[in-house]
């Protein structure tokens, strides 16, 4: 699943929030530290290959670089120069494809589930292509949206994140794409054509006298479209929100409407929980709402609007579906998916990001407090149960390894891995930057880096 551990851009854009993510220095030579060189490290990671081409994040909060692998686990796809994706092998470092779009770049990617056909999404007109992996051939293409100055108006200054999924069905039968403002379109992938389409139907929904309102009076709040759409893990449901106070969930295999979720305020955020019985909804200004599939009833509230300066919060939910983990402004709760209420609060959390383990027993944070690079959270208490000491720089980004033995950090002198149990430095890779990401059998690690370089690093077992 999509991590959801980044704010809105556009709503960042609109409130004047602006920061720098973990790899915005990427150009930047950093500040000498007193830091471990990997050579000297306790675990001997060797580095595998270097990436040429590769393009990390911007200096936006919220624009996400690439870095996605394969099922099988030989392919690693990474975002590239110019908004291409180019593929690589993840044993050897070589490239394998470079992908691009017919114009303005590529701005979704994923995998198909076997494996077999990866998808692109188009950055300007949301349209979806599908490729061929044996060959790395066009097998088929979806139109997008009009990009007319009506939708232009309506979408306003979205800086979306810079890659984000493209939703396959659990099966990879199915694909979704937009088409028009309202419009999901469901697609057959092995015949590669559409197979019917979902309408979000906002009605305009006061975009039109809101947008003219935003021109012309300082201080108004500026709405916008922002089409999202996603499947439930079983594949059943299809959910889509459009910027307005309605979420719509949608039989999957029919298109038929299953029930339509009516908000008091306007939605720019949706998940469904990993059993696919909830759906998480999140409002512009904060709030945050948990959702009965079935019945569109609501549930509960959790991190209510109000709470926290009226901004949109980040969100993370635990592989095994009990846990939701809210996160903004040093504020982090954990919520409980099914119910809604509040578990605990991680007093001190002070965090810019956080994860679960794979598991799900322990949540890590980034540290923004400068006194420490991250904290390991006992879920089932609220407690620490491992503090990792700080090096060089505050921590931006956080990560377990598969086994959950050993978590990674990130800032802009490097990325280090730690021992999660005893939060002992087991090597710092200088030459790394955010993102990274580990390979299914955790023996692989995949990082940005500076001067669009990459790398491939390779991790040896662990007594």
């Amino acid at each position: 699943m999509f991590r959801n551990t980044v704010l809105l851009c556009a709503c960042a854009l609109l409130l004047g929030i602006y920061s720098v993510t973990a790899g915005s220095a990427q150009n930047k030579q950093p500040p000498a530290a007193s830091v471990t060189s990997h050579q000297q490290n306790k675990v001997n990671v060797q580095l595998k290959a270097k990436l040429p081409n590769y393009k990390g994040p911007s200096r936006f909060l919220g624009r996400h670089a690439l870095i996605s692998f394969s099922p099988d686990g030989q392919l690693v796809a990474m975002s590239g120069t110019n908004r291409t994706i180019t593929i690589w092998d993840l044993k050897t470092g070589a490239l394998k494809a470079t992908l691009k779009a017919a114009n303005g770049g590529i701005s979704g990617f994923s995998f198909s589930p076997d494996g077999h056909v990866a998808a692109t999404r188009d950055y300007l007109d949301k349209s979806v292509r599908l490729w061929d992996v044996s060959a790395w051939e066009l097998k088929a293409m979806f139109p997008g949206r009009k990009h007319n100055l009506e939708t232009k108006l309506k979408a306003g200054l979205t800086f979306e994140e810079e890659f984000g999924p493209v939703s396959f069905s659990p099966d990879g039968r199915t694909v979704l794409s937009e088409r028009e403002d309202d419009l999901v379109a469901v697609s057959n992938v092995p015949a590669g054509t559409e197979q019917l389409q979902l309408n979000h139907d906002t009605n305009d929904h006061g975009f039109a006298k809101e947008t003219l309102k935003a021109l012309f009076l300082p201080g108004s709040t500026r709405h916008f479209l922002a089409l999202q759409s996603g499947f439930s893990n079983d594949g059943r449901f299809v959910f889509t929100i459009n910027g307005d106070k309605f979420a719509k969930i949608w039989e999957a295999d029919t298109g038929k409407l299953k029930t339509s979720i009516s908000n008091n305020e306007r939605l720019y955020r949706a998940s469904f929980t990993p059993d696919g019985t909830r759906l998480l909804t999140v409002e512009q200004q904060g709030g945050m709402k948990l959702w009965d599939v079935e019945t569109g009833q609501l549930v509960n509230e959790i991190a209510r609007k109000g709470f926290l300066e009226d901004l949109m919060k980040s969100y993370e939910l635990s592989p095994d579906g009990k846990l939701i983990a809210t996160f903004h402004l040093g504020d982090t709760r954990l919520w409980d998916a099914k119910t809604g209420a509040l578990k605990s609060k991680l007093e001190g959390s002070e965090t810019t990001d956080a994860t679960f383990s794979a598991d799900g027993r322990w949540l890590a944070t980034a540290s923004r407090d400068k006194k420490t690079a991250a904290k390991i959270w006992d879920v089932t208490t609220g407690e620490v149960k491992t503090t990792i000491p700080l090096i060089a720089d505050r921590s931006l980004f956080v990560k377990f390894s598969p086994d959950g033995s050993m978590l990674v950090t990130t800032n802009d002198q490097g990325v280090a891995l730690w021992d999660a149990a005893s939060g002992e430095l087991l090597a710092n890779l200088s030459e790394a930057r955010y993102p990274v990401a580990f390979s299914s059998d955790g023996r692989t690690l995949v990082s940005g880096g500076r001067n669009n370089t990459a790398f491939l690093w390779e991790i040896p077992p662990r007594p």
